[in-house]
This record gives structure tokens, sequence and C-alpha cells, in this order.
């Protein structure tokens, strides 16, 4: 039983970490309807950043959060005006796949940017690496931190979406683009919005993941995957379903890591995206 207890707690503060990774994504998604591949290597620059951050400035690394999220939001206002907004007037179906191949394209670019500027190894923030014992289970404080970090981001976004004038905007435009625009909403600063927060909390989701596991810049496309994975457990648009599926996933990838190897629980996220795509591919239609 303690066991089992012990497995549940490590899964449900490891996909608390992955809130922000899901919840960014759905933003864009939903709003823009942008296939966005290279949302993973905003999250890794995060990270990487985050290493050289606490390593140089010798400051609290959580302290590189804001600093990423304000520069990652600046990087997403001015990429989306030139490279995205004028596919949105191609028609829904040409402005997908042509999303999708340029930011396959720019994904690779800012692999390309970490590698030459972070290196090719593998790093890790040595940050609170100690654990507590609570009623006989073993608390990591980094994923305790981590978990909590993303889950009150994630919490002010859901408030931010949900009882601010521009957020429920943004949310009209995400069910409807033509009766947002029918009702005079600026659905091209909607767009522009959505884009800079999503890439803004990916920056952020860099900073608190970046403490419970090593990251490369080879590493992006693993959380590009884990986010669309993601959105098809929970649904495109549904911050809470996102959430629940984060940490379901959490819960499996730590089961799994136990029963058979740390390897396994890597490989599970791509699993299930086979599966998705093999038994229901109408659901990962809506979620990608």
């Amino acid at each position: 039983m303690l066991l089992a207890l012990q497995l549940l707690c490590d899964g449900v503060l490891l996909g608390g970490t992955y809130v922000l990774i899901a919840q960014s994504l759905n933003l864009i998604f939903g709003v823009m309807g942008v296939v966005n591949l290279a949302h993973g290597s905003f999250i890794v620059l995060a990270g990487l950043f985050t290493v050289w951050f606490a390593a140089h400035a010798a400051i609290n690394p959580l302290l590189a959060i804001p600093i990423a999220f304000v520069v990652l939001f600046g990087v997403g206002a001015l990429l989306q005006p030139v490279l995205l907004e004028p596919l949105m007037g191609l028609g829904a179906q040409q402005a997908e796949l042509l999303s999708l191949m340029l930011t396959f394209g720019l994904d690779y670019v800012l692999i390309e940017l970490g590698l030459q500027v972070f290196g090719s190894s593998y790093v890790s923030l040595p940050y609170l690496q100690s654990t507590w014992s609570v009623a006989g289970l073993t608390i990591s404080k980094s994923l305790l931190v981590g978990s909590a970090f993303a889950a009150a981001l994630a919490l002010l976004l859901s408030f931010w979406l949900n009882h601010t004038g521009f957020g429920k905007t943004l949310l009209a435009a995400s069910q409807s683009e033509v009766g947002a625009v029918s009702i005079g909403i600026n659905v091209r600063l909607v767009r522009l919005v959505a884009f800079a927060i999503g890439v803004g909390l990916a920056g952020a989701a860099g900073v608190l993941l970046i403490l419970v596991e090593p990251m490369a810049a080879e590493t992006a496309d693993d959380f590009t995957i884990l986010g669309f994975v993601l959105i098809a457990l929970g649904g495109l648009g549904d911050y809470r379903g996102v959430a629940i599926a984060s940490v379901l996933l959490g819960i499996a990838q730590s089961a799994v890591g136990f029963a058979i190897g740390g390897d396994a629980e890597s490989v599970l996220p791509f699993v299930l995206l086979i599966l998705f795509m093999a038994l229901w591919p109408q659901r990962f239609r809506r979620a990608a």
C-alpha cells in the first residue's frame, strides 16, 4: 500500500510539471489552429538558459521564470505577425498545413541555435535535490516546487481567461472566429496575444522542468510530442481536461517506470501517440 501511495504521489507531482506544456500549447491551438511543432524548442531553450543563468548569476534559478516568460513573450509577439499571421487568410486547411511546415523549420532553427549557444550535452540543475519524508512517503523538493509553480501559473491563466475582459475575448475568438469578428473583436490582436502568451508559458515550463529532468537541445521534440499527447487525452480547448490528463500521464509514467524501467517511462508518451493515431484518429485530428 505504501509503495502504491509513493508511486501515486510521484506521478501526481510529475504530472503537475507537465501542466504548463499542455496549457500553453492548447492556448495556441485553440485560438490560432496552428500546429506549433517548435513548442518544445522554446521549452528547452528556456531550460538551458536557466542552467546558464543559475551558474552565472548565482541567485535562485526560480527567478528565471519571469525572465523566460517576458523574453519569450516578446519573441512570440515578433514571430506571430511575421511568420504565422500571413497564413491565417489562406483558409483553415491550407493554414494548418503551411503552419505545420513553417513551425517544423522553425523547430530545427531553434534546435540549432540551442546547440550553438549551449552545446549538445545533457545538462541538469542541482537545485532542491533533497527530499522530505511525510507519513512514510518520500517527496522530492524539486518535483513539489516545480509542480506547485506550474499549477499556480496554470490557475493564473485560467483566471485570466475566465474573469478578465481580454481573456473572455480570447475564449470567444477560440470558439468562433466568425462570431468574434461579427461583434467587433480584433482577431488579429487576439491571435498575436494568444501565441505570445503560449510561447511565454512554454518558457516558464522550461524553467520548471529543468528542475526535475535533464535537457539537451535535441530533446525539444520530446516535449512537443508530450504536449500533443496531453491535448489528445484531455481535449482541444478543454483546459481542465488537459490538466487532468497531465496528472494521469504522470501517474502512468511513475508506475511504468517502476515496473519496467526509466527508459519505458520516457517512451510511454510516444506509445500513447501511436495508439491514439491508430485507434482514435478523429480525436487526434481535433487535437492537431
